[in-house]
């Protein structure tokens, strides 16, 4: 399933994109169990199917199913007219708004220097541990959110990345039971400011303002995506490739972080681990290549969509 938080109006809502249509999952469920004649079909659709992503990974396995089964019996726009309350089911996706995925994340870790061919690019190592940092939920931005260049830097640079996101709690995770634990895969992109970074002598400051971590279009499932270690990634401002590489030159892969991350805190669900950006960063290029209001950043990554941000003046 690709699941989305979307909105049309009112509060943000959980959905599954569908080809161009968007299934509001709470509604869905409940319309089938209506249809099926099961009591008290709404109380039992706000416990299992919830209508935010958090609350619905916190279902575990059942909530998951649940899910498929209502998808399944949908069906490919069978239903395209069905209500609840008068309020449509399945909605075109025109018509909505898609948010992040996970709009709360109460973790954004992310990964540094986790690409041979960066590593390459700067003459570099592999480190003999995953580096790790993390930004704040502020940070987070949907699909088409502008992006606000702060007024304290000039050097504002992207950083495509895979994402996954986990599903359950966990701690102390061996590596070969590591994909028990996660939800599914997005794109994100790790927005930096490369000379406060710099200056700093650290990440927090330079790479946590305010929608420095779009995100999304989609959190695809793990059942229809098993493997993420052969995705491409590509990076575009205005239309020019500037980022082009594969998830199979992750120096440590999504098994060994899931592992590595959870000997450091708990994991919870919806907790966003990024993974890491390849080579052909803004800093990095000669000469650079910083983005500047106006200009148009498109993350790619293969099976995750397309994300599309324009850079706006702070």
């Amino acid at each position: 399933m690709k699941l989305v938080m979307y909105q049309k109006e009112g509060d943000p809502r959980l959905g599954c994109l569908a080809g161009d249509q968007v299934i509001d999952l709470n509604l869905a469920y409940e319309a089938m169990l209506t249809a099926t004649r099961v009591l008290r079909a709404r109380a039992r659709a706000e416990l299992m199917i919830p209508s935010e992503t958090i609350a619905f990974l916190e279902g575990g396995d059942e909530s998951l199913q649940a899910a498929r089964e209502t998808v399944h019996w949908i069906g490919a726009g069978k239903k395209k007219e069905l209500s609840v309350r008068n309020i449509p089911v399945v909605l075109p996706r025109e018509q909505v708004k898609l948010l992040a995925p996970v709009l709360k994340p109460s973790k954004i870790i992310c990964v540094a220097h986790n690409y041979h061919d960066f590593l390459k690019e700067l003459g570099m190592k592999p480190h003999a541990e995953p580096r790790i940092f993390a930004k704040f939920a502020n940070a987070v931005a949907s699909y088409e959110d502008p992006i606000p260049r702060p007024a304290m830097t000039r050097e504002l640079g992207y950083e495509a990345e895979l994402a996954f996101v986990i599903g359950k709690p966990c701690k102390h995770v061996p590596e070969a039971e590591a994909y028990d634990y996660i939800a599914g895969y997005m794109g994100i992109n790790d927005v930096s400011a490369s000379d406060l970074t710099k200056r700093d002598g650290q990440n927090l400051r330079g790479k946590s303002f305010d929608a420095f971590a779009p995100m999304g279009p989609y959190l695809l499932t793990t059942d229809e995506l098993p493997d993420p270690h052969n995705l491409d990634v590509e990076l575009r401002v205005n239309g020019r490739v500037l980022q082009k590489s594969n998830t199979n030159q992750l120096v440590y892969n999504v098994p060994q972080l899931v592992a590595f991350c959870s000997q450091v805190f708990s994991l919870e669900p919806g907790d966003i681990v990024a993974t890491g950006t390849p080579g052909g960063l803004a800093k990095d290029r000669k000469p650079t290549t910083f983005m500047n209001p106006g200009d148009i950043m498109e993350t790619e990554i293969e099976k995750l969509g397309v994300l599309r941000n324009q850079i706006t003046a702070e």
